[in-house]
């Protein structure tokens, strides 16, 4: 495995010896598959080395590997069928939540059994609430020293096996709590509690032997010692835990990246067709290439995203970023590593398929790539505000014609409907096809926002501003209208032609 050179010397160690542990299990994981059994005994094996509580700190039993040291393990676990789905999921049962949210009481009773193997699961899709996850219909209502929690919990992976649930449930039905998502709470709800009850196993296009359930809360009595966090804590410890999440999440799809590589180069350096071996062939080998260049951007941006999260950060772009591409890009390179393959390929005996059908679920899991564009978009723009910032305006130069960028003056200290009215219509000459900003109007001069809004809406009236409203009927933006332009200046004003076009075809 390639190492970063900001791994510390325990998470190097760490991972030389899953590598070798990885060909120990390498026959037994494939023979699970095979069966369609769920691994329970190499779960056993992974606990016993200590793996399940690579990231719980020392003195509770654990590694204290981090993130870091979870995301080596999941990568090289999830070079085999399974294995590495199965432990992921079990890291995602809380650690994270415990860890950020959790008492000392709290990290003293769970970390311990987490250390030692034990099995969870995070509960947060429901059969009415998806990507909408701040819609959760399941109900905890608080009695005594008690929260009585009632719902559905929908494609929940280690369903059933898991012996701790992280399930997240709606706790406040108060409007104000709603606007500030105040009104989710996350609870550790356990395997054999009354009322709590496996009731479907979902047969997926992909996660083979890793069962994926519906769970159902029928009055299920939850002890406030449960309760991780503060009541209203769930969404934020819902998105922390979603960073933790995407980013462990990745490390398995890098896992399998790799496996893209490996197989399909083993496999063409013995097939031979038109006399030479397939991996002559330069179509193939650009096939290869393409792969090994996903695979190292997509581990590069892991580990650095592991870092960050190690660091005490919360890269919600970084983590959306990484699963967005590594979850699109294994999907792409398990097609063309069964390209490469052939017909081969498309069988069960070579094991790349079970990959191109675990990389379409992975799209979907972990919150939809179309969600995470969504907050790339969001989270994004407001990360590089900084970088985004425009300290000059685009003027007419006098002796090009043509706009150039200048510095801002000092404001104008006389605003009037005549003056704005000029700017805008020298905007134009710069920006034809764009209107100006609140923001850009209020850099040339020195107004209040009422007066601005006054003045807008009476040149509005006039008919010689065009104005663009928010939802909340605000506005925003501002360009002069075409009578405006006419009325400020001459046609001839807002002409221009370059050196090289003919006097004769103007008109």
């Amino acid at each position: 495995m390639e190492k970063f050179p900001w791994w510390t010397e325990e998470q190097m160690k760490l991972a030389d010896e899953v590598e070798e542990f990885l060909e120990e299990i390498r026959s037994e994981a494939e023979k699970a598959w095979w069966r369609r059994e769920y691994p329970h005994h190499i779960m056993k094996k992974i606990a016993e080395k200590g793996y399940l509580g690579v990231d719980v700190p020392k003195k509770y039993g654990g590694m204290e590997l981090g993130l870091t040291g979870a995301c080596i393990v999941t990568e090289t676990l999830s070079r085999l069928p399974t294995i590495g789905l199965t432990f992921l999921v079990s890291s995602l049962g809380g650690n994270h939540q415990l860890h950020v949210y959790g008492t000392e009481e709290q990290k003293e009773r769970w970390f311990p059994k987490i250390a030692k193997g034990q099995i969870g699961a995070v509960c947060i899709t429901e059969p009415f609430v998806g990507s909408d996850a701040a819609a959760t219909a399941t109900t905890a209502v608080k009695e005594g020293d008690h929260y009585i929690l009632n719902g559905k919990k929908r494609f929940i992976s280690n369903a059933g096996v898991a012996d701790r649930y992280m399930v997240y449930a709606r706790t406040s039905d108060d409007p104000a709590d709603r606007k500030k998502y105040r009104h989710l709470t996350g609870f550790l709800v356990e395997k054999g509690m009354p009322g709590f009850k496996l009731e479907k196993i979902n047969d997926l296009i992909g996660f083979d032997t890793t069962p994926n359930g519906v769970l159902s809360l029928d009055n299920v009595k939850v002890s406030l010692e449960n309760m991780v966090g503060k009541e209203g804590d769930g969404w934020m410890a819902m998105m922390s835990g979603l960073n933790y999440e995407r980013t462990i999440g990745s490390s398995m799809l890098v896992g399998m990246l790799k496996e893209c590589v490996r197989l399909p180069v083993w496999y063409m350096e013995r097939r031979v067709q038109f006399g030479q071996v397939t991996s002559n062939f330069p179509t193939n080998q650009f096939k290869v290439a393409d792969i090994i260049k996903n695979l190292k951007l997509a581990r590069l941006m892991l580990y650095h995203t592991a870092h960050l999260i190690d660091m005490g950060k919360e890269p919600a772009t970084e983590s959306a970023v990484l699963k967005c591409f590594a979850s699109d890009t294994l999907l792409t390179c398990a097609t063309e590593a069964i390209q490469l393959m052939g017909g081969d390929g498309l069988t069960k005996f070579y094991g790349v398929e079970w990959i191109l059908r675990d990389a379409k679920v992975h799209q979907i899991t972990m919150g939809t790539n179309e969600i995470m564009k969504m907050l790339i978009y969001r989270a994004g723009i407001r990360d590089m505000k900084d970088d985004l910032k425009i300290n000059s305006k685009r003027v007419i130069d006098e002796e090009l014609g043509v706009p150039i960028s200048s510095p801002r003056s000092e404001k104008r200290k006389d605003f009037s409907e005549e003056t704005l009215i000029e700017v805008l219509c020298e905007d134009y000459r710069s920006n034809p096809g764009l209107h100006m900003s609140r923001e850009d109007i209020k850099a040339e001069f020195e107004v209040e926002d009422e007066k601005l809004d006054e003045v807008l809406v009476s040149l509005e009236e006039k008919g010689l501003v065009d104005l663009y409203r928010d939802r909340r009927g605000g506005i925003t933006l501002a360009k002069a209208t075409y009578q405006a332009l006419l009325k400020q200046h001459p046609p001839e004003y807002y002409s221009w032609f370059p050196a090289w076009y003919r006097e004769e075809d103007k008109f």
